[in-house]
Protein backbone atom coordinates (compact mmCIF):
# COMPACT_ATOMS: atom_id res chain seq x y z
CA UNK A 1 0.00 0.00 0.00
CA UNK A 2 1.32 3.45 -0.69
CA UNK A 3 0.60 6.40 1.26
CA UNK A 4 -2.57 8.55 -0.74
CA UNK A 5 -3.25 5.65 -3.26
CA UNK A 6 -6.37 4.28 -2.80
CA UNK A 7 -7.24 0.11 -3.67
CA UNK A 8 -10.17 0.55 -5.55
CA UNK A 9 -12.44 -1.46 -4.02
CA UNK A 10 -15.09 -0.95 -1.20
CA UNK A 11 -12.55 -0.14 1.18
CA UNK A 12 -11.97 3.43 -0.38
CA UNK A 13 -13.82 5.05 1.57
CA UNK A 14 -12.09 3.58 4.75
CA UNK A 15 -8.52 4.82 3.63
CA UNK A 16 -9.36 7.77 2.55
CA UNK A 17 -11.01 8.77 6.03
CA UNK A 18 -7.51 7.33 7.70
CA UNK A 19 -5.53 9.11 5.97
CA UNK A 20 -6.78 11.83 7.40
CA UNK A 21 -6.82 10.77 10.18
CA UNK A 22 -3.50 9.13 10.49
CA UNK A 23 -2.11 12.12 9.22
CA UNK A 24 -3.09 14.98 11.58
CA UNK A 25 -2.60 12.17 14.61
CA UNK A 26 1.13 11.15 13.49
CA UNK A 27 1.73 15.22 14.35
CA UNK A 28 0.09 15.26 17.61
CA UNK A 29 -0.20 11.25 18.86
CA UNK A 30 -0.48 8.13 16.92
CA UNK A 31 -1.09 6.15 20.07
CA UNK A 32 -4.32 8.43 20.90
CA UNK A 33 -5.49 8.28 17.44
CA UNK A 34 -5.72 4.06 18.35
CA UNK A 35 -7.05 4.73 21.53
CA UNK A 36 -10.11 6.06 19.98
CA UNK A 37 -10.10 3.03 17.14
CA UNK A 38 -10.26 0.89 20.14
CA UNK A 39 -12.66 2.11 22.16
CA UNK A 40 -16.36 1.00 21.98
CA UNK A 41 -18.80 3.31 21.13
CA UNK A 42 -16.02 5.38 20.28
CA UNK A 43 -15.29 7.51 17.28
CA UNK A 44 -13.65 10.55 15.63
CA UNK A 45 -14.45 12.93 12.99
CA UNK A 46 -12.18 15.82 11.19
CA UNK A 47 -11.86 18.00 7.89
CA UNK A 48 -12.86 17.41 5.20
CA UNK A 49 -16.03 16.47 6.24
CA UNK A 50 -15.17 12.35 8.14
CA UNK A 51 -15.87 10.21 10.70
CA UNK A 52 -15.72 6.88 11.91
CA UNK A 53 -17.25 4.96 14.90
CA UNK A 54 -16.69 2.10 16.86
CA UNK A 55 -19.47 -0.03 17.30
CA UNK A 56 -20.49 -3.43 18.94
CA UNK A 57 -23.80 -4.97 18.72
CA UNK A 58 -25.27 -7.09 21.72
CA UNK A 59 -23.83 -10.53 20.86
CA UNK A 60 -20.25 -9.00 20.63
CA UNK A 61 -20.11 -8.28 16.62
CA UNK A 62 -17.32 -5.24 16.13
CA UNK A 63 -17.59 -3.17 13.13
CA UNK A 64 -17.11 0.19 12.22
CA UNK A 65 -19.48 3.08 10.25
CA UNK A 66 -17.74 5.08 7.93
CA UNK A 67 -18.51 8.40 6.14
CA UNK A 68 -17.34 11.19 3.93
CA UNK A 69 -18.52 14.17 2.69
CA UNK A 70 -18.79 12.96 -1.54
CA UNK A 71 -17.87 16.48 -2.67
CA UNK A 72 -14.48 16.19 -0.73
CA UNK A 73 -13.86 12.14 -1.19
CA UNK A 74 -15.48 11.59 -4.24
CA UNK A 75 -16.16 8.24 -3.05
CA UNK A 76 -19.62 6.49 -2.98
CA UNK A 77 -21.59 5.34 -1.35
CA UNK A 78 -20.74 8.39 1.44
CA UNK A 79 -21.58 5.42 4.14
CA UNK A 80 -19.71 2.10 4.39
CA UNK A 81 -19.90 -0.21 7.55
CA UNK A 82 -16.74 -2.06 7.68
CA UNK A 83 -15.82 -5.38 10.21
CA UNK A 84 -13.35 -4.64 12.61
CA UNK A 85 -10.92 -7.27 10.94
CA UNK A 86 -11.13 -5.41 8.17
CA UNK A 87 -10.57 -2.04 9.73
CA UNK A 88 -7.62 -3.49 11.63
CA UNK A 89 -5.68 -4.35 8.24
CA UNK A 90 -6.71 -1.24 6.51
CA UNK A 91 -4.93 0.61 9.85
CA UNK A 92 -1.99 -1.66 10.06
CA UNK A 93 -1.12 -0.68 5.52
CA UNK A 94 -2.27 2.93 6.53
CA UNK A 95 0.52 2.99 9.38
CA UNK A 96 3.17 1.21 6.88
CA UNK A 97 2.66 3.18 4.33
CA UNK A 98 3.11 6.34 7.04
CA UNK A 99 5.89 4.86 8.21
CA UNK A 100 7.77 4.48 4.53
CA UNK A 101 6.45 8.01 3.40
CA UNK A 102 7.96 9.73 7.14
CA UNK A 103 10.87 7.41 8.59
CA UNK A 104 11.47 8.99 11.07
CA UNK A 105 7.61 7.31 12.65
CA UNK A 106 8.91 3.99 11.75
CA UNK A 107 9.48 3.35 15.25
CA UNK A 108 6.66 4.41 16.12
CA UNK A 109 4.61 3.22 13.90
CA UNK A 110 5.97 -0.37 14.66
CA UNK A 111 6.14 -0.69 18.33
CA UNK A 112 2.09 0.39 17.85
CA UNK A 113 1.44 -2.28 15.58
CA UNK A 114 2.89 -4.60 18.14
CA UNK A 115 1.20 -2.63 21.05
CA UNK A 116 -2.30 -3.28 19.23
CA UNK A 117 -1.78 -6.57 17.78
CA UNK A 118 -2.34 -5.45 14.32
Amino acid sequence: MKWGKLPGDDRDLLFWVLWFAIQYYSDVSLEKLLKRFFTHGSGLLGDPGWEFEFLRNEVGYESYDFSADVNFSGIEPAHMNYSAEIVREALKDSLLALADKEPTKADEVVSLIIKYGL
